[in-house]
């Protein structure tokens, strides 16, 4: 037993603490291992320092002093409250204070006034003890992430200009401009409209009458699967758009179901012409465009034959 006591007792100078801590600096290191420890300090490649239970600088890299344009003799001895401004040295000193209460590290991202402007940081700060188990202070490193914030800023501002390009060439390909003459343009449209698409769907075709000075916009609405009150809508605010544009839609592809839904609705298509496919309404917008694009015919008017023509006379209902 005396045997076993002694042995514990030596422990410590055998290379293991009473607290059940292993040496870090080895015993070969002799009296070169407080240079080693400072070098360690001095040229760590982060924001590093240690602080005692007063909150005061022990130890501090040069990296440290050098954001605050200083050197660590310069701050060895002093606290937040002598280097930050108020709220922030409270806030360090706060978070110090719960790292010794609960003897746990805190990790955690900060923005710090610098002299380039606010700067983002990384920091890890942690409970230090002596031998014995007793705290000593409190160590962080800091890792400055400005740089990489940037990098993440820019890469997320290009994943949003691809979004918005990849949203641009799909809403392209939802609401399709076509034009089929001078004048003369179809949308042909596919799938279910909602009030998003309903109202790009306005807006792309608004945009083409004004940019082709189109008078005639053929909607083809065969490949829409469900026609409501909120699609009936659409259509009739885009009639309504085009007039105002000095153009008129013609609304081709109404299947008898379609029909029905738009009756059962009580859907008003005011200044809208409907024809039953999109090859019917083609057709009629472009011999609409080729009639006002001859010269009138009439008395007095002569034909290609060199003769004088008739005016034509107007087509009755009964024929």
């Amino acid at each position: 037993m005396r045997a076993r006591v002694t042995e514990l007792e030596s422990a410590p100078s055998q290379g293991v603490s009473p607290a059940g801590l292993e040496p870090v600096v080895a015993e070969s290191a002799g009296q070169h291992s407080y240079d080693y420890l400072m070098a360690l300090v001095s040229y760590v490649p982060n924001i590093f320092f240690i602080k005692d239970l007063n909150h005061r600088y022990v130890a501090m890299s040069k990296l440290a002093a050098q954001y605050q344009n200083t050197t660590p003799e310069a701050i060895i001895g002093r606290s937040e409250r002598d280097i930050f401004p108020g709220e922030i040295a409270e806030k360090m000193i706060a978070e110090e204070v719960s790292v010794l209460s609960t003897g746990k590290p805190l990790e955690y991202e900060q923005e710090l006034p610098h002299a380039d402007g606010l700067r983002f940081f990384y920091t890890v700060k942690f409970p230090i003890y002596n031998t014995r188990g007793a705290p000593l202070g409190v160590g962080a490193f800091i890792t400055d992430i400005t740089e990489l914030k940037r990098v993440e800023a820019e890469r997320l501002a290009m994943k949003e200009q691809v979004i918005r390009a990849q949203q641009a060439a799909i809403r392209e390909l939802s609401t399709p401009l076509v034009p089929l003459a001078p004048g003369v343009m179809a949308m042909p449209l596919v799938g279910t409209i909602d009030s998003v698409r309903a109202h790009e769907i306005l807006e792309t075709l608004l945009e083409g009458i004004a940019r082709q000075s189109a008078h005639t916009a053929i909607l083809d609405i065969t490949g829409v699967r469900v026609v409501d009150t909120q699609v009936a809508n659409a259509l009739v605010s885009a009639a309504r758009a085009a007039r105002l544009l000095g153009a008129r839609v013609v609304l081709t592809g109404i299947s008898p179901a379609v029909a029905q839904t738009l009756v059962h609705l009580e859907a008003k298509l005011d200044g809208i012409i409907t024809l039953g496919t999109l090859a019917n309404g083609i057709a009629y917008a472009l011999q609409d465009a080729r009639s006002a694009s001859k010269p009138a015919v009439g008395r007095g008017t002569p034909n290609t034959g060199g003769e004088i023509a008739s005016k034509p006379r107007a087509p009755s209902l009964a024929t």
